[in-house]
């Protein structure tokens, strides 16, 4: 291996090591925030509730960062097979207490970047508000890359992510900033935000039209849709819509 050859592993390397602290960082900061994260997002977006159209009648259907399952909540009256997975073991506890009467419903605490299933285990895979808090672009892949793996071929996976450029343009040439002078380990497009009473640090990456293509191109999948979708509260979500691929 040459000299420049060791010094690109070396620095891929210990961002991969920074990478994990972030995700290890968040998951800690979700499990201590879990009761009031909840009890401020009982109910899913109003301007998302057309997913539930979406999804068919008896699919089997895994929901990625499922939080405390609240769009378990949209799916009322849906006859569907559902698996919610999370990290946060506070949140997912929330959710077991929150629907403990639902037949056919599943939460597990697992690992998004190596999901604890089979491959060709669903029918449908959707993620909301996941994508943006995955640190560095190679994780963000390897997470598109899993729900394509579960899904069976020519299977639905909606992914929605925050547009931070919208909402937090300021923080974000902060942090810009702070790469070039060598004062963050963080990527350009990168932000450390406060969340929550406590202050915990939450990682969120400024997705663009552009890059959500460019990902899910490089994890095998074909986009179906994508747009801006406004929140009443003025804030901006991407949607997107994607495919696996049929044999």
């Amino acid at each position: 291996m040459s000299w420049k050859s060791m010094y690109y592993s070396h620095i891929l390397l210990m961002r991969k090591e920074y990478a994990n602290e972030l995700l290890e960082a968040s998951r800690a900061g979700y499990d201590t925030i879990a009761p009031e994260f909840s009890r401020t997002r009982g109910t899913f977006w109003s301007e998302l509730l057309f997913v539930r159209d979406l999804i068919p009648e008896g699919s089997r259907l895994l929901d990625i960062g499922c939080g405390n399952g609240r769009f378990l909540g949209a799916l009322e009256g849906k006859a569907l097979n559902y698996t919610g997975i999370d990290f946060s073991e506070g949140l997912i506890g929330v959710a077991r207490e929150c629907y403990r009467e639902r037949a056919q419903t599943t939460f597990v605490v697992g690992d998004a970047l190596a999901l604890p299933f089979p491959d060709r285990s669903f029918d449908n895979v959707v993620s909301f508000a996941v994508l943006h808090h995955i640190p560095s672009r190679a994780y963000r892949v390897q997470f598109l890359r899993e729900a394509a793996r579960v899904v069976k071929p020519g299977g639905l996976i909606v992914v929605t992510a925050w547009n931070v450029w919208h909402s937090r343009p300021g923080i974000v040439l902060e942090f810009a900033f702070k790469k070039i002078l060598g004062r963050t380990h963080t990527d350009f497009g990168d932000a450390i935000l406060d969340f929550g009473k406590e202050k915990n640090a939450r990682y969120v990456h400024a997705l663009t039209m552009h890059e959500l293509r460019s990902l899910a191109n490089e994890a095998g999948l074909k986009t179906e849709r994508l747009e801006k979708i406004r929140r009443p509260s003025g804030e901006e979500n991407f949607f997107v819509m994607l495919r696996t691929q049929k044999p």
